[in-house]
């Protein structure tokens, strides 16, 4: 009697890096919730100040970070000192599904709302800024980050028209040495974690 074994079909080339990051987005996840609470808190200080001086070397006086979503790091200590300082504070925003975020200025103090993904983002006028500090779920040491498959980011840094200083922030333990980078993933300038700022531009 003959046996005959099929064969699967091979997946096909350009569905190999979205399958792989889904299956990093998963161990990344589970990975970060294991970082015991000490070293969350050490890494938030630490990369607060890796920030403040990257901010400081590029002179930015409009600065767009965010509101940390799970176990993120946390920038807010860092927005109060911008703001004792005089500098311009923004928050994504998702207007529109499928579409890129703009970017509001949040007003020392002032209340959030909800965008249409349900993230916490603030309700002044719309501005550009000159440097982003981006969240991140993992990264590569070329200025590749791992987002949630929403591609927001990716959208938003390409239909900027002025020049932008970007920075992801996210812990050291979550780095991706081999990372499946994709035609429309952009590269960051740099990558701040608790242990130390990485160059890649």
């Amino acid at each position: 009697m003959v046996t005959v074994r099929t064969r699967k079909p091979a997946t096909p080339r350009h569905m190999v890096a979205p399958l792989q990051k889904g299956l990093l987005r998963q161990q990344l996840k589970m990975r970060r919730r294991t970082i015991p609470l000490d070293l969350q808190n050490t890494t938030q200080w630490k990369a607060i100040n890796h920030l403040r001086g990257l901010i400081a070397q590029n002179r930015s006086e409009i600065i767009a970070l965010y509101t940390p979503l799970g176990a993120e790091i946390d920038l807010m200590p860092l927005v109060r000192e911008l703001w004792d300082q005089g500098k311009t504070v923004a928050l994504p925003r998702v207007v529109y599904r499928g579409f890129p975020m703009v970017f509001n200025v949040w007003e020392p103090h002032a209340p959030l709302e909800h965008d249409a993904v349900g993230l916490k983002c603030a309700t002044g006028p719309e501005i550009t800024p000159t440097f982003i500090g981006l969240p991140m779920l993992g990264y590569n040491r070329k200025g590749y980050r791992l987002g949630y498959g929403g591609g927001y980011y990716d959208m938003t840094l390409k239909s900027l028209q002025i020049p932008v200083v970007t920075a992801g922030i996210c812990y050291t333990e979550l780095e991706i040495p081999q990372f499946p980078a994709e035609y429309h993933d952009i590269r960051l300038d740099y990558v701040v974690t608790g242990r130390e700022v990485i160059t890649c531009i």
